[in-house]
C-alpha cells in the first residue's frame, strides 16, 4: 500500500462504484486524448485504458510515477499538472485532483482551446462555487471564471470514506463542458477578479482599483447597472457590458 504524501494532498480514491460512474462519464470520441491528472494508485486508470482512446496520466509524485509505470509503461509522465504540456488536439480530462492544486487545475484545463470536457473530483465546496447562481453564497469569480469556458453540473457527492485517507471534507464529482464564450478575455477576467476582491464593497469601490471613479460609474449606466450593485448579483452578460464600456475609455 501506498503512503499517501500531504505535500501533494493526496488521497485516493477507494470507492469502486465512484470509479465506474466517473469513467463513464468521460465518454470520448474517436480520436480524441484522455488526460488523466493525478492518477495516484492507478484505480482510474486502469479502466481508463479500457476506453480504447490514447491515454496520457500526469503524476507528480515521482514514487508513485515509478510504480504506474511499472504497470502502464510510457503513457505515465511523472511532472505538475500545472506546467505539463496539454495535447495539442482534442481531449477530455479526468482525475481525482488534489485539494491544495484543484482550482488552478482546473482552471489551466478548461481554458485550453482543445479541451472537450473534464470529469474532476473537488471538494464539494469548490464543487457549490462551480455550479452556484448570482446571489447564491459561494458564487464568485470562479463561478464566472468557469461560466467563460465550460458549462457545470455535479454529477455525485461522495463521503470522506470514500478515500484513503479520509479527509476532512465532502468530495464533489463534477462534469465540465467545453462552451468558451466568445467574448472571454484577459481584460474581462481582470474586472470579474477585481470585483470579487472585497465581496462586501459595492462593486464601483472595487473597480477603482482598475479605473478612474467617473469612468467605472459611467461605464455601469452604460451597462444598465444600478450603481449601488455588488459583484455577487451580476451575471457574467454583465460584467462582459462593463469591460466593454470601460475599454472604450482606455
Amino acid at each position: 500500500m501506498v503512503k499517501p504524501k500531504k505535500k501533494w494532498g493526496q488521497n485516493f480514491l477507494r470507492n469502486k462504484g465512484a470509479v465506474e460512474k466517473i469513467v463513464a462519464a468521460i465518454e470520448p470520441q474517436p480520436g480524441e486524448v484522455i488526460v488523466e491528472i493525478g492518477p495516484g494508485e492507478g484505480v482510474l486508470t486502469g479502466e481508463l485504458t479500457k476506453l480504447g482512446n490514447e491515454l496520457v496520466a500526469i503524476e507528480i509524485d515521482p514514487d508513485l510515477a515509478d510504480r504506474l509505470r511499472q504497470r502502464f509503461g510510457d503513457i505515465i509522465i511523472n511532472d505538475d499538472a500545472l506546467e505539463a504540456p496539454l495535447p495539442a488536439r482534442p481531449f477530455r480530462a479526468v482525475g481525482n485532483l488534489p485539494y491544495n492544486a484543484g482550482t488552478p487545475i482546473l482552471r489551466r484545463v478548461i481554458a485550453d482551446p482543445h479541451f472537450r470536457r473534464a470529469v474532476f473530483m473537488l471538494q464539494k465546496e469548490v464543487a457549490d462555487r462551480l455550479v452556484a447562481k448570482p446571489g447564491d453564497e459561494p458564487y464568485g469569480f470562479l463561478t464566472l471564471y468557469r461560466q467563460l469556458y465550460a458549462t457545470a453540473r455535479i454529477l455525485m457527492t461522495l463521503e470522506p470514506g470514500s478515500f484513503h485517507p479520509r479527509p476532512k471534507v465532502r468530495s464533489a464529482v463534477v462534469v465540465l463542458d467545453a462552451n468558451r464564450k466568445a467574448f472571454a478575455n484577459e481584460d474581462l477576467i481582470e474586472v470579474i477578479s477585481t470585483a470579487f476582491r472585497m465581496r462586501r464593497k459595492k462593486l464601483v469601490n472595487n473597480l477603482t482599483i482598475l479605473h478612474p471613479r467617473d469612468e467605472v460609474l459611467a461605464a455601469l449606466h452604460s451597462a444598465g447597472i444600478d450603481e449601488g450593485a455588488r459583484a455577487e448579483e451580476l451575471g457574467l452578460e454583465a460584467f462582459a457590458k462593463i469591460t466593454g464600456h470601460l475599454r472604450r475609455h482606455q
